[in-house]
């Protein structure tokens, strides 16, 4: 039985240094040669197989995430997003109102509304307009549909209020219904629909037609924002017959 040596011994030739002569323990260079590759692969599988699993149990726990805590996660992002909203609003109106009323500027098409202070006409460069208009005419009542198009540079959201007036050579319909001030008979702004969007909104606007006999009515269409510039205005011209 013989027995292998613990040393080995190598000859390297170098063409500029010459023949070296190396001595090494066997044991070391197998463990240079196979154990430590068999430790690193072993090492990197850990590693994998560990992110793999905690990416799982990170995901279980999301899935298992109680749903009144993602309400709420829900309602706090609306929450911040009406608060930013309403302090960019309250920047809006504080302009408006240090800029005192506007003088010298009428709107003939406001004739019915109140005046806003530091109001403008925006309708010559709407951020918004008004396709697919619809009717639909019954016995005793009439309805108008729409919608209304964000026409902004990255559909950037839109709030205020609609106004539609039907009128007639003898009477005036609106809507939405509302009470008018007894003592100045006008209509504020912001006494109509409210609305919020970004990229379309639907509108259908009911007329109670009940005693109404003509057939010639002109519809008034008048978009306000939330601080009562005008931003939109559009006439249409129907037969009910």
């Amino acid at each position: 039985m013989s027995n292998k040596p613990a040393k080995m011994s190598f000859l390297i030739y170098d063409d500029k240094k010459g023949p070296v002569f190396l001595n090494t323990n066997r044991f070391a260079l197998k463990f240079t040669l196979y154990v430590l590759p068999i430790i690193t692969i072993i090492s990197i599988l850990v590693i994998i197989g560990g992110s793999v699993y905690f990416k799982q149990i990170r995901e279980m726990a999301r899935r298992k995430e109680p749903a009144v805590i993602r309400d709420l996660k829900l309602a706090n992002s609306d929450l911040h997003e009406q608060v930013e909203q309403l302090l960019i609003l309250n920047k809006d109106f504080e302009k408006k109102l240090s800029s005192g009323p506007t003088e010298g500027v009428k709107f003939t098409s406001l004739a019915m509304f109140k005046p806003v202070a530091g109001q403008e006409d925006l309708s010559t460069t709407p951020a918004l307009t008004v396709d697919d208009t619809e009717f639909d005419r019954k016995e005793n009542s009439l309805s108008i549909k729409f919608n209304i198009i964000n026409q902004t540079k990255n559909s950037v959201k839109l709030s205020g209020y609609i106004h539609i007036l039907m009128s007639s050579t003898s009477k005036i319909l609106l809507y939405p219904i509302k009470e008018i001030a007894s003592e100045d008979m006008l209509i504020s702004y912001n006494q109509g629909e409210s609305f919020a969007f970004s990229r379309l909104r639907h509108v259908t606007a009911n007329f109670d037609l009940t005693g109404f006999d003509e057939h010639k009515v002109l519809f008034k269409i008048l978009i306000f924002s939330r601080t009562g510039d005008l931003l939109y205005k559009k006439l249409v011209a129907k037969d009910l017959k």
